[in-house]
């Protein structure tokens, strides 16, 4: 095949293209997410989460497997990963065609909040008067006992 040849096929051939299954996700810090996309190829897939607030953003954290190939034809791939940081992100996908033309898909946008605590605004007066019951009825016991047993102290 000459060069026009080969020319030809790469033109015709159609590019790849990634759609989301969603468009935005919530979380608490530490969540597990799954997300996933539709892609055509061949090419590599890769995962990337940027930060729309500024956050440092250490991908290796979020998710272990960030890297899939994809075949030719179109796949569905999963992306699962752990919100680490609070804040705002976009999750995307960009393939790495033979072509070596960067394809980036839709972001996803993710709200992740921290996690709540419990609220101890009532436990104070409890964390106090709890023990203080306990001792002075333990108190309350040891002097009936004794005078039992030594008559009236």
């Amino acid at each position: 095949m000459n060069i026009l040849g080969v020319a030809a096929l790469l033109l015709a051939a159609p590019d790849p293209t990634i759609t989301m299954s969603q468009d935005d996700l919530t979380a608490v810090i530490g969540q597990t997410l799954t997300i996933e996309s539709v892609v055509s190829g061949p090419a590599i897939a890769h995962l990337n989460v940027v930060s729309l607030d500024g956050v440092y953003v250490d991908l290796e954290d979020w998710s272990q497997d960030v890297t899939q190939p994809v075949p030719a034809e179109k796949t569905s791939l999963d992306w699962e990963f752990q919100a680490v940081n609070p804040g705002r992100f976009a999750v995307y996908v960009v393939l790495i065609p033979q072509s070596g033309r960067l394809v980036a898909g839709p972001p996803v946008h993710l709200t992740v909040s921290r996690r709540e605590s419990l609220d101890t605004g009532g436990a104070l007066p409890f964390a106090i008067a709890v023990p203080t019951a306990v001792a002075a009825a333990a108190l309350a016991g040891h002097t009936r006992t004794a005078r039992r047993l030594f008559g009236s102290i």
